[in-house]
């Protein structure tokens, strides 16, 4: 059977910022792992701790883990290749948060009005992850980002707040000023349509054309890829996910032009580019080392070093088609647009959207914002697809504390259910 032993380390610092109207409030704190590893077979067994440092301690009581392990399913034999990452990625560099600090507070004067009540947060964060094996080679990577939030209330009591999220690279993205001021205009427009929208007619309930663009598009295919896991992700390879035939996903976690990433997965897997999508069908699904030999794929989508993985894109593409954005619209004789969304829920059958903002779209001319429960989308059968367009949109997801990946789409138009 397959075989290795690794040391692995997580070091993880947050310096966090929160602006709420004329009050300012900071906190940071830091924590690190470490985890003994061993790995029979494809099945992972651990042992860690939390701020300790004691390895020795760690190896015995992996040992005896080991000792009373049931190895009857862990099958996958040392035959099986499997390509394990020795190297160093650094991204970004360590910054100081007063001159964030300073410049958000300005912007944030600038749109002060007395209906907004606005929030910013930015958070500062740095990891450094060690996996060293067991034959001394070691996969180092160091990440320093910068994490934006805005969120605002429209009319005190009417309205939510409306979040919008930017995550950048420390010491090389140049544009952190840009998208704070960005997030701040985002979450104003949705707020003000947000507290101005009406309910749609009892004649527009039920199936419609509808534009996703923005942050909404991305989170479609986010949970889209939440298909490609589990043990019924190889049945579902081979399926028609999509009515039109140009539709190519992928995975690219080796994109250094995003913060998300990254040259292995945390079982110390190469990551590399992986076809998730191309043309009608799903080609390949996201994998670890035991599901990629039961599946005959290749690993490298293995998130969380704790040995319970989560099996998930890095940084997620879908490529963009041929349409303009002001054509979907001009297309489209009685719809909605959705450029933002407040939660997204995986259900039996479906994709649910919650809209954070919502508009009428009538012979190709934006409309009134309106109130729309939801976006069902279903997945049993293939997802109509109108309109694929040219530009792309990437926003950050947080799957845990120390998991974000990042969704890169265009605008979609889609024959979807809208629930009010």
């Amino acid at each position: 059977m397959i075989k290795r032993r690794d040391v692995v380390s997580i070091s993880r610092w947050v310096d966090e910022v929160v602006i709420e109207g004329s009050s300012i409030s900071r906190r940071r704190y830091s924590t690190s792992i470490l985890s003994v590893r061993q790995l029979l077979g494809g099945c992972w067994f651990t042992s860690t701790c939390v701020n300790c440092s004691d390895v020795a301690e760690l190896s015995s009581e992996l040992e005896s883990i080991v000792k009373v392990a049931d190895l009857e399913s862990c099958t996958v034999p040392d035959s099986f290749e499997v390509e394990f990452y020795a190297g160093k990625l650094t991204l970004g560099t360590r910054t100081e948060s007063s001159d964030i600090i300073s410049s958000s507070l300005s912007l944030l004067k600038e749109y002060k009005v007395p209906e907004y009540e606005p929030t910013l947060t930015i958070r500062r964060l740095r990891t450094i992850k060690t996996i060293r094996a067991d034959d001394s080679t070691e996969a180092y990577e160091e990440k320093n980002l910068v994490e934006i939030e805005a969120s605002l209330r429209y009319r005190e009591g009417l309205t939510r707040a409306a979040p919008t999220t930017k995550v950048l690279v420390q010491g090389l993205d140049k544009g952190i000023e840009s998208a704070v001021e960005e997030a701040i205009r985002l979450a104003r427009h949705r707020a003000k349509a947000m507290s101005l929208a009406k309910r749609p007619s009892i004649t527009e309930v039920g199936k419609s054309e509808v534009i996703l663009t923005r942050e909404a598009s991305p989170a479609f295919f986010h949970h889209l890829s939440h298909l490609l896991v589990g043990p019924r992700a190889r049945e579902i390879v081979g399926r028609r996910l999509f009515e039109v035939s140009g539709m190519r996903i992928y995975d690219s976690p080796g994109d250094l032009r995003k913060p998300t990433a990254r040259f292995f997965d945390d079982e110390g897997v190469v990551a590399r580019r992986r076809w998730l999508v191309e043309g009608f069908s799903v080609i390949d699904t996201h994998h670890n080392i035991r599901t990629a030999y039961e599946a005959g794929s290749s690993p490298g989508s293995a998130h969380g070093v704790l040995g319970r993985f989560k099996l998930l894109h890095t940084s997620l593409v879908v490529e963009s088609g041929d349409w303009k954005d002001d054509e979907l619209f001009e297309e489209t004789k009685r719809g909605f647009v959705i450029d933002g969304v407040n939660s997204v829920l995986l259900e039996l059958g479906s994709i649910r959207l919650i809209p954070q903002s919502a508009v009428r779209l009538e012979r190709g001319d934006l409309g009134e914002p309106v109130f729309i429960k939801a976006v069902k989308v279903p997945i049993t059968r293939p997802v109509r697809v109108l309109g694929v367009g040219r530009t792309s949109y990437t926003t950050y997801s947080r799957e845990s504390e120390d998991i974000i990946v990042s969704e890169t789409s265009p605008p979609i138009k889609i024959e979807a259910f809208i629930e009010v």
